[in-house]
């Protein structure tokens, strides 16, 4: 057994300390499956990139996104984005299987993981649909709300209920953040994936969000630097740089969101590294 699964199996409580560098250690040694994960499953849009040229290029380069979307709408547009969702999602599925393995002291095997996300597409893409849907609907009900509220009362009560709804909608975040590590580990379904999600938070949500914090600032403050740097290093080479890092962040993400579900699992249900091997029994 590996240092690091002693580590998860004899982890008194949650500490985020610990688990930051859990997903470092793990993100390491399953660098060459997350490669080849990158690669494989990002085929599609690399094919549709060649093809598109140097416009299709460009929708990469956030200023110039933005720009775009502004123009108004773009079927081209809005199935490359679809794609780029889909790929996300199957890169964040095939390395949460990989990181669960390496997280049980197991080899991390690239077909194996692959054919996991593609077994659990179904309901990784239901719960997907489910969570974009629903935060959507909602911003868009706060924005109208909180826009009626400042016109006819005052601008602070706007604000007010924007406010609220954000954090609110930050807390129910929190509640199913684990959802792919439930889908991919446990098989659970895209209703059964919430309910467990929301188990195994309960209790350790503020902890988390100062996890997530920690972890997400540093990706967002990237992607600052990256609109910053556009009119100097150019729209097309701002595109490339972003599609490598989105790819890093995206594979990072999940081996984080998979260390967190393996350190709460052995904390909350006390079954340490032998529970969780039963499941793949």
């Amino acid at each position: 057994m590996s240092d690091e699964a002693y580590a998860l199996a004899e982890t008194p409580r949650f500490q985020p300390g610990r688990v930051i560098a859990d997903s470092f250690e793990t993100f390491g040694r399953i660098a060459p499956q997350v490669a080849g994960i990158v690669l494989i499953v990002a085929v599609p849009l690399f094919v549709w990139l060649v093809l598109g040229g140097k416009k299709m290029l460009m929708e990469f380069a956030l200023v110039s996104s933005a720009e775009t979307w502004q123009a108004g709408f773009d079927p081209a547009q809005v199935m490359l984005m679809l794609l780029i969702a889909l790929i996300g999602l199957a890169i964040h599925g095939a390395v949460t299987d990989a990181a669960f393995q390496d997280l049980l002291g197991e080899p991390a095997d690239l077909l194996q993981s692959l054919g996991r996300a593609l077994v659990m597409a179904p309901s990784l893409v239901g719960a997907g649909l489910f969570v974009v849907m629903l935060f959507g609907f909602s911003l868009v009900m706060l924005g109208v709300a909180a826009g009626l509220l400042a016109g006819v009362l005052h601008w602070s009560f706007g604000l007010a209920l924007g406010l609220g709804g954000g954090v609110g909608l930050a807390m129910l975040a929190l509640r199913w953040w684990l959802l792919i590590p439930v889908i991919v580990v446990e098989g659970a379904g895209p209703i059964a994936c919430i309910k467990r999600s929301t188990a195994l938070t309960e209790g350790h949500r503020w902890k988390l969000l100062a996890l997530l914090l920690t972890l997400y600032l540093p990706q967002l403050l990237v992607k600052l630097l990256l609109v910053v740097a556009t009119p100097v290093l150019g729209a097309v080479v701002i595109a490339v740089v972003n599609i490598v890092i989105s790819g890093v962040f995206t594979a990072f993400n999940a081996v984080a969101a998979t260390t967190i579900y393996g350190h709460l699992r052995a904390i909350k249900e006390g079954s340490g590294l032998a529970g969780l091997a039963e499941i793949f029994e």
